[in-house]
């Protein structure tokens, strides 16, 4: 396996981008596609069908941005992983998540699992029709971005 494909990142943004907040992974993903990024990442705007992990080259880091009900504060941020979701049955906080382990077992079955997968969340504010954020989810959305980017960037580029 070449350093190019071991070293593969995608950012998957999922939720739905008509239901204002629920949107954020999408809108994060669109906001993230236009920056100059100096890592090769992969931008995926999953919506709410997460049978979208693309097959091919290993992936070595998958950050999946969605919104999260988490109790705290609108806005507030977290991070997690798929074994923290299936160690503590109550931190299931969104919808997403189910199909989202459900694709992630598939793709280990298919031996395509990623690496290693990191879910950021955050706390919405709104969940009704429209497509825009909420002003206090809007103004978090360039800290969620910095958090993706710190995810990014700390992916290992080791041989396996």
């Amino acid at each position: 396996m070449d350093k190019k494909s071991n070293s593969r990142i995608v950012v998957l943004g999922v939720g739905n981008e008509l239901m204002k907040d629920d949107g954020i992974g999408v809108h994060l993903a669109r906001a993230l596609a236009k920056e100059n990024l100096t890592a090769p990442v992969e931008m995926i705007e999953g919506a709410t069908i997460l049978d979208c992990l693309p097959g091919g080259e290993p992936i070595s880091k998958l950050v999946v941005v969605d919104a999260v009900c988490g109790g705290g504060e609108p806005g507030a941020i977290y991070r997690f992983t798929p074994d923290q979701i299936e160690a503590e049955a109550n931190l299931m906080t969104s919808v997403h998540q189910l199909g989202l382990l459900d694709s992630l077992k598939m793709s280990e079955m298919a031996g395509i699992k990623p690496r290693e997968t990191v879910i950021i969340g955050v706390e919405p504010k709104e969940i009704a029709w429209g497509m825009e954020l909420s002003p206090e989810i809007q103004g978090r959305l360039p800290e969620v971005m910095r958090l993706v980017l710190k995810e990014v960037n700390s992916t290992s580029y080791k041989e396996s």
